[in-house]
C-alpha cells in the first residue's frame, strides 16, 4: 500500500513540473510561428486603393421623399448613388416628380444628380427631361431644386414643346405664386423667350 501510495505521488510531482512544460512549449511555437507571417502575402491593397474602395461605396436604387413647406411631395429614386458625406448622395440615372397641392405635376430626369439635404437643394445635370401636367416637354442642361419649398430653376436655356408650339428661353422657373397673381404656382420663362405658336384645332378640324 506504501509502493503504491509513493508511485502515485511521485507521477503527480512529475506531472505538475511536466504539463506546465509542454503548454510554454506549445505557445512558445504559436508565438514563432505568428512572428514568422510572410509580408508578401499580406492584403495587397495601398492606402490609395482603400481610400478609393472607400469612395466608391454604392448604394443600389436609393430614394428620397419628403413634403415642402407648401405642400408640396417630392419624391426621387435614382439606379444608384455614392454618399460624398453624411448630408450629400451623388446619384446616377435619377428620376423625380413633384406634386403641388393644387394638382400639378412635374416629373423630371437626369443623368446624375447631386441631393444635399442639409442644404434642403437638389442639382440636377448631365441634360434634364421635365414633363408638366400641362403638356409641356422641356429640356435643359441642369438645374436646382428646392426639397423645402417650391422652387425649381434651371441653370441656362431651355427647349420646350407643348399646347401652344415650340419654345425656346434662357432660363426657366416653378415657384409659389404671390398673393397677387391668384394662382397657387407659377411656371415663368425669362431671358429672351421665343415662341412659335401653333394654334390647336377646333373641335370641327378648323383653328
Amino acid at each position: 500500500m506504501a509502493i503504491y501510495d509513493n508511485t502515485y505521488s511521485r507521477i503527480v510531482g512529475l506531472l505538475k513540473i511536466v504539463l506546465p512544460l509542454i503548454a510554454l512549449a506549445i505557445l512558445s511555437t504559436l508565438f514563432l510561428v505568428s512572428q514568422r507571417a510572410d509580408p508578401e502575402r499580406a492584403i495587397p491593397y495601398s492606402d490609395v486603393e482603400v481610400a478609393a474602395i472607400l469612395r466608391e461605396q454604392r448604394i443600389d436604387r436609393p430614394d428620397y421623399a419628403g413634403v415642402t413647406s407648401d405642400g408640396t411631395a417630392i419624391t426621387m429614386a435614382a439606379a444608384s448613388a455614392r454618399p460624398d458625406s453624411p448630408d450629400r448622395v451623388t446619384a446616377e440615372a435619377l428620376r423625380a416628380r413633384l406634386e403641388t397641392p393644387d394638382g400639378g405635376v412635374l416629373s423630371l430626369e437626369a443623368r446624375e444628380g447631386l441631393i444635399d439635404t442639409g442644404t434642403s437643394r437638389a442639382d440636377l445635370s448631365g441634360g434634364v427631361r421635365i414633363i408638366t401636367s400641362t403638356g409641356y416637354i422641356i429640356e435643359t442642361e441642369d438645374l436646382s431644386t428646392a426639397l423645402d419649398a417650391t422652387n425649381v430653376q434651371t441653370g441656362g436655356e431651355i427647349r420646350a414643346t407643348g399646347p401652344m408650339g415650340t419654345l425656346r428661353a434662357g432660363q426657366m422657373r416653378l415657384r409659389q405664386a404671390t398673393p397677387a397673381e391668384e394662382v397657387a404656382y407659377v411656371l415663368v420663362f425669362s431671358q429672351g423667350v421665343h415662341l412659335i405658336y401653333q394654334p390647336q384645332p377646333t373641335q370641327g378640324g378648323k383653328p
